[in-house]
């Protein structure tokens, strides 16, 4: 295994050979005139829509200044409307099925076949997203092949994700006997036992920051990049999020840890031992405040990411039924509060909150969910260069609330994805694209962090490696031999990362050599 590691390097040297560059066309400048500007609208007053608003209703403002509404149009959808059924299928439709799960269960898999079952068609797209990346699948399947292929990788992922769950789970444990053994005085490492406990608060409040950046908290930038990409696709736009309540470890009441460790703090009675008493309580009451994400969790951000390109949010809540056995911790949901914010994000796009571990009977909720509301246009005035459309929509009818995108969003730049990955005869192939240079030397040069691990069957590590590139063209070929595996199926998550515009991109997906 390290041998493969080892090697990564030298066979990234092999595989720099097989890099071909592309050279793009030559950019021209275009400009751009915007005619007229969308504003989706949703009204509601005690939590229900409001139906019966006419253009009148309505007013506009542009920066603080009104604007003449030109049309409106009223918007009635569901994923399932039998009226308009066959002409939406036609169309196709674009779902993002968000699996925010701690553990799979049978349920999980229920609920995948009923969505291919009764929901998805052949004409729709998907996109599929884990813990702040794309898990990619080949949607060229038949729909029952599209389901079991699902189910397989999406498994598959979680047991690399629970390995590395169990990792911190592990690390806290032993934490927690070291200290265990200072405060009884059976260990002579430590000379203070003070030192013990700042030492295992500080690790303690590591291991979850570590944890709740990697799987926890969302990473706007990411949906920010996918809302790019679908927003250059047409049709109607909804998102799924299988959010299941989060799990860490926490100290139990009255554990034999936990006992010790008031102990210690009831015997420091002089002034100096009292100040550090006082210390290692903060200590506690910092971590406490670090468990309750909702005060970091990127509710508004978010939730203008899902309103600028009009996708309907629906969540589907899940309990986790995974025990973990410990003396001295319970695996104890993270915060509810946590929920609240993922509630106002499908609450303001028009979808629906659900709580419930039968999650095929909460799609059938789901998918007949109305989602109502208005879209206005206006022609703008004429836009001074440099200045920020800030909107204001106001409506006359008292006691409403009024959900709309306050900043119109300027043009953003494309940012780096891997595309057409292919792997066959213990051969990846991949392509980047859209990162972006700078000029070094009178030469457009840009740098690209590659990262790759690729996992066995048994979720270990069977190959990991990273480099940073040179890129002096605007597209990049890749091929990377990897002859030293097995041959069999494997599981590779792909990392990408353009370090002038701080981007990224991760392709994941089940793979075979």
């Amino acid at each position: 295994m390290e041998k493969l590691k080892k090697s990564f390097f030298s066979q990234l040297i092999i595989f720099l050979f097989f890099i071909k560059t592309v050279s793009g066309q030559q950019g021209y400048q275009e400009k751009v005139v915007v005619t007229e500007v969308e504003v989706p609208v949703r009204v509601f007053y005690k939590g229900k829509p409001v139906k019966d608003l006419t253009k009148e209703d309505f007013e506009i403002y542009e920066n603080g200044i009104k604007q003449e509404i030109t049309s409106l149009e009223i918007v009635s959808r569901r994923i399932s409307f039998p009226e308009l059924k066959d002409k939406i299928f036609k169309k196709g439709r674009i779902f993002i099925l968000i699996f925010n799960i701690f553990d799979y269960f049978d349920e999980v898999g229920k609920g995948i076949d009923y969505f291919f079952n009764n929901i998805f068609k052949e004409n729709d797209r998907l996109f599929i997203l884990v813990d702040n990346r794309f898990l990619n699948i080949n949607t060229k399947k038949k729909l029952k092949e599209l389901a079991n292929d699902l189910k397989i990788i999406l498994k598959k992922y979680k047991q690399i994700y629970n390995f590395n769950f169990y990792k911190a789970f592990r690390d806290l444990r032993y934490e927690a006997d070291r200290l265990l053994l200072v405060l009884r005085g059976e260990d002579s490492r430590f000379t203070s036992q003070y030192y013990a406990l700042f030492r295992f608060y500080k690790n303690y409040q590591r291991i979850w920051k570590e944890y709740q950046s990697q799987y926890l908290l969302p990473d706007v930038k990411f949906y920010k990049n996918l809302v790019r990409r679908i927003n250059l696709l047409k049709g109607e736009k909804w998102a799924i999020c299988f959010q299941q309540r989060e799990m860490f470890p926490k100290l139990k009441n009255e554990s034999r840890l936990d006992i010790e460790i008031r102990n210690w703090i009831a015997k420091q009675v002089e002034p100096e031992d009292q100040v550090r008493a006082r210390y290692i309580q903060a200590m506690q009451d910092d971590l406490q405040r670090l468990l309750n994400i909702s005060e970091y969790f990127p509710t508004d951000k978010l939730k203008n990411v899902f309103i600028e390109a009009n996708i309907t949010f629906h969540l589907i809540l899940l309990k986790s039924l995974k025990p973990v056995p410990s003396q001295d911790f319970e695996l104890t949901e993270v915060t509810k509060n946590y929920e609240d914010c993922l509630r106002r994000i499908s609450f303001s796009t028009g979808g629906i909150s659900l709580f419930s571990n039968k999650i095929s009977q909460a799609l059938v909720k789901t998918i007949e969910k109305e989602d109502f509301h208005y879209v206005l246009w206006y022609k703008p005035q004429k836009k001074e260069i440099g200045t920020k459309r800030k909107i204001e929509v106001k409506v006359k009818r008292k006691g409403v609330e009024v959900v709309y995108l306050k900043h119109f969003p300027e043009k953003a730049e494309p940012s780096i994805i891997i595309s057409n990955f292919k792997s066959e005869n213990k051969l990846l192939k991949f392509t980047l694209i859209n990162y972006k240079r700078t000029s070094l030397n009178k030469e457009l040069i840009g740098l690209i962090q590659v990262k790759i691990k690729i996992f066995d069957e048994n979720s270990k590590i069977a190959f990991s490696g990273e480099k940073t590139l040179r890129a002096t063209k605007d597209k990049i070929n890749i091929s990377l031999k990897l002859n030293k595996l097995n041959s069999g199926n494997y599981f590779v998550i792909l990392e990408a990362f353009d370090q002038i515009s701080k981007e990224r991109d991760i392709f994941s997906g089940e793979i075979k050599l």
